[in-house]
């Protein structure tokens, strides 16, 4: 039997206890692991038992792809406290007996439909809480090779190189997990900022009154994004790019 615990900004929010042979993650309802944040795809990652009771963990081919412990992997043997990272979450995973696992205090613990309640982070605790330490360097041609094999327009997060498509007519921009993408700093709240598709082009726009960000270094509310505008909101500054 295994348990994952999912992790966002070193706050776990979500525990899981499973006994199957295979576990899906992605950002899919379906998936045994649903992530429901366009930093993850949506089937990201298959974590499977093995004949010879080892299990291993293969990436689905993901837009941002799949570290172990750091390391980026296509498909590799995963251990008892190794970490599964996947954009801005990682998921801790643990083998263990039923009849001598005892959770720890620090975790969730879970519920009797296997899974702990699922724990809001608020706009106040995602701003004292720092980024899940991420050591990992993706080139610059990488990102570009991901940008081109998306096929349209995606925002790309500086620090983290974590590549977020605009596959939809909308996404929002908060410090709530129910935003589309996530950012945290002073002041920002859920659906701190929209990004829409319209009128031939794709907009950003403030959806709270002290909700202005910085577009190419100049403050504003709303704008028309362009290939290579630079957008800082919060603690995060991103990268607009789209195909020509």
């Amino acid at each position: 039997m295994v348990r994952c615990v999912v992790y966002h900004n070193d706050e776990p929010i979500k525990t899981y206890e499973l006994n199957e042979e295979i576990i899906t993650i992605g950002r899919l309802p379906e998936n045994t692991i649903s992530i429901a944040n366009m930093g993850i795809s949506r089937r990201h990652a298959r974590i499977e038992r093995m004949t010879d009771g080892t299990y291993a963990v293969t990436d689905l081919n993901s837009l941002n792809g799949t570290y172990v412990n750091n390391t980026k992997a296509k498909k590799t043997t995963i251990n008892d406290g190794d970490h599964i990272t996947m954009g801005k979450f990682v998921v801790r995973f643990q083998v263990f007996e039923t009849e001598e696992y005892t959770p720890p205090s620090s975790d969730p613990v879970p519920e009797a439909n296997g899974e702990s309640k699922h724990a809001e982070i608020s706009a106040a605790n995602a701003t004292a809480t720092a980024d899940i330490p991420d050591t990992r360097k993706t080139p610059k041609r990488d990102i570009e090779s991901q940008r081109s094999a998306t096929g349209g327009a995606v925002l790309i997060e500086t620090s983290m190189h974590v590549v977020y498509k605009i596959d939809k007519p909308m996404l929002t921009i908060g410090a709530s997990e129910e935003d589309d993408i996530f950012v945290n700093g002073f002041l920002i709240g859920e659906g701190h900022a929209v990004i829409e598709k319209k009128d031939g082009g794709v907009w950003i726009g403030a959806q709270r009154v002290m909700g202005r960000f910085r577009v190419n270094g100049k403050k504003v509310n709303y704008h028309r994004l362009e290939h290579k505008d630079r957008i800082e909101i919060g603690n995060s500054t991103f990268r607009f790019m789209e195909n020509g």
